[in-house]
C-alpha cells in the first residue's frame, strides 16, 4: 500500500530488476511498458503489463523501470531526468507563489 500511496500522491516510482514485483502487488503495471529481469516477465504480463525488450530502462508515465544491475546507466539517466523535472516544477510553483503574495 505504501507504493500505491506514493504513486497516487503524484510522485515518480522507480524499480529495477526484481523490484518490479513490488509494482505488481501495488497494481501499478496494468497497460504499462515495463523493463525488468527476464524471469519476472510472466508476472508482468499476467498482471496486464507490457514486457519491454531490448530497452534496458524505460519511463511510462511516472513509473520508471530497469532490467538488471547492468541497466543502471540508462536507468539512472531516466531517474535523474525525472528528479530534475520535479525540481523544475517545484521552483516554478515557488515563483508563482512569490508572485501571488508579493
Amino acid at each position: 500500500s505504501i507504493t500505491k500511496e506514493f504513486y497516487d500522491s503524484g510522485k515518480y516510482v522507480f524499480a529495477i530488476c526484481h523490484g518490479v514485483q513490488i509494482l505488481l502487488t501495488a497494481g501499478l503495471v496494468d497497460k504499462r511498458r515495463i523493463a525488468c529481469y527476464e524471469h519476472v516477465k510472466f508476472e508482468v504480463e499476467s498482471c496486464g503489463g507490457i514486457y519491454v525488450t531490448p530497452d534496458e530502462a524505460i519511463k511510462d508515465g511516472r513509473i520508471v523501470t530497469g532490467k538488471t544491475w547492468q541497466s543502471q546507466p540508462q536507468f539512472y539517466k531516466i531517474v535523474l531526468s525525472c528528479l530534475k523535472e520535479t525540481e523544475k516544477a517545484a521552483i516554478e510553483a515557488m515563483q508563482i507563489m512569490v508572485a501571488i503574495f508579493t
